[in-house]
């Protein structure tokens, strides 16, 4: 047992030089184990996961498949509220041998951080844990000597990643901020990540929760809203077009080393022609226990069509309230 458990340490130490950390959720074989009940099922039978039934009380749904080739059973649990999914259970098993038992768990971790990342051991488990998702594997007994090994998939962060986009962290519900430029002075943030603003409809989101169209009512008409994001799943620039007005807004954002919004830099198109650009850059002064920043310089260059460009710098103060986890 010992010698099985130093060569499981081995292959983690190993297998975690080129193992794939940057995660957005947790994955389980490339299916998004979070979002809607939906469309976790249509991924899980893409990938050749058949549902067999479910709970009385529809909170808990059963599968079979395969986990990195091997038979298994998989348990998927949703809120009754908001039919999210709430966590994954893998199961296979059960192994009534330590020979079979031992082979397959180093083979899962090592699966498992090419996938996710080093895997830490601790209290008879290994565990791996970024700010999006955890991924628990242990061994489970039974009463007839037989044992089972288990992976436990659990999101950690919200669903809809509108608060994320923002630069903000934690379980972020309200944020009112003094001298706002460049956001609203008021928002409020669902439970589950959501921006509550009735003026954005019509809403599309990936699998993994981030925003990548809208419609913006307006007086005249509405706006449609589209978002592009880099590798690192920042946004990078948010685009509405009015159509009916010919206006086109461009907003373009960078980012500081601890993704947070460094800078902004929006221009209004009327037709193929820019008639206003605003540039800001952030300097944080404060920040909460959180990581969101509560005192911040901007500095801010405008230019009008037809006006000279004017330079001043802006201070901002904002209180944030979290939803309690």
């Amino acid at each position: 047992m010992k010698r099985c458990l130093a060569v499981i340490s081995f292959l983690l130490l190993v297998c975690g030089l080129w193992a794939q950390t940057e995660s957005r959720c947790a994955l389980l074989q490339g299916v998004a184990l979070e979002g809607p009940l939906d469309s976790v099922r249509i991924q899980l039978q893409a990938a050749d996961w058949t549902e067999w039934g479910q709970s009385d009380d529809e909170e808990d749904y059963y599968f079979r498949g395969k986990f990195y080739g091997i038979r298994a059973k998989l348990l998927v649990s949703i809120s009754p509220s908001s039919h999210l999914l709430t966590s994954a259970y893998v199961s296979v098993g059960p192994y009534s041998t330590d020979e079979m038992l031992h082979k397959n768990l180093q083979y899962f971790l090592y699966k498992l951080q090419q996938d996710h990342g080093a895997l830490v051991e601790r209290d008879g488990a290994w565990v791996y844990m970024d700010d999006f998702a955890s991924v628990k594997v242990s061994i489970v007994p039974h009463d007839n000597g037989s044992r089972d090994i288990r992976v436990l998939y659990l999101p950690m962060g919200a669903y809809y990643k509108d608060a994320v986009c923002m630069g903000l962290h934690g379980p972020v519900q309200e944020v009112v901020t003094e001298n706002a430029l460049s956001e609203d002075q008021f928002m409020h943030f669902s439970q589950d990540g959501q921006l509550e603003n009735p003026d954005l409809v019509n809403r599309h989101y990936d699998r993994y929760g981030y925003l990548l169209s809208a419609q913006m009512t307006e007086q005249e008409g509405h706006s449609d809203v589209t978002y592009q994001y880099d590798s690192h799943y920042r946004l990078v620039r948010r685009t509405l077009t009015n159509e009916a007005a010919g206006i086109r807004y461009i907003h373009e954002y960078t980012y500081n080393e601890r993704d947070e919004i460094a800078s902004q830099n929006q221009k209004v198109f009327k037709g193929d022609e820019c008639v206003l650009t605003l540039n800001m850059h952030n300097t944080y002064m404060t920040r909460d226990d959180e990581g969101n920043w509560t005192t911040n310089s901007l500095s801010l260059s405008y230019w009008e069509k037809g006006s000279q460009s004017q330079q001043t710098t802006v201070l901002q103060k904002r209180t944030l309230a979290y939803w309690e986890e």
